[in-house]
């Protein structure tokens, strides 16, 4: 594989497709079992449609990237995606153009061929403010649940097989119910 180089993304220098490659090849040399990768420029408080449309095009690139060469690196099978933020964009714009924090957000999970794939769990009303689900069903109820990214990461660590382990227990999710995420 070509060495990935940081590219010129709008007004930031991404390295995202440089840190999925060494992820990536990482794992396939078997030396490690996870990353956390990022992208910068999310945080736009003006002109928000112009500053994120390139950040998002090459975020959408990066993860076909990371597919296809997880592909030819024959790990496709292993791999799970997670991407998320740690807030969301207001539904809204401000004076600027812009649009800031809005505690209401969403987590993308992939998986080749994973029996959960192509759906949505969770949803929000007009204007994005979240609706409460059934845990079990993950449909809309009045007496339902929140779903929160508590509510996601003890779902992932379920799924993963994390949930029972002796790290894990040391932070527990006590009060967040079990939500049907993955099935």
């Amino acid at each position: 594989n070509q060495l990935q180089q940081s590219r010129r993304v709008g007004n930031i220098t991404s390295t995202l497709h440089q840190q999925l490659q060494v992820a990536l090849l990482a794992f396939k040399a078997g030396v490690s079992v996870s990353a956390d990768v990022f992208e910068t420029g999310f945080d736009t408080h003006d002109n928000s449609d112009n500053r994120l449309s390139p950040i998002l095009g090459n975020v959408t690139d990066a993860l076909d990237y990371l597919w296809t060469t997880a592909a030819s690196l024959g790990i496709d099978n292993r791999v799970m995606v997670i991407v998320g933020s740690d807030f969301a964009r207001t539904p809204y714009y401000n004076s600027g153009d812009g649009k800031d924090h809005w505690p209401i957000g969403s987590v993308m999970v992939m998986q080749q061929n994973a029996g959960w794939a192509n759906r949505v769990v969770g949803m929000t009303d007009v204007g994005q403010n979240a609706v409460k689900i059934n845990a079990q069903t993950l449909k809309a109820d009045a007496a339902g649940v929140t779903l929160t990214p508590e509510h996601v990461h003890k779902a992932l660590r379920k799924q993963l097989g994390l949930d029972t382990s002796a790290v894990t227990q040391k932070f527990p999710f006590l009060t967040t119910a079990d939500v049907a995420i993955f099935g």
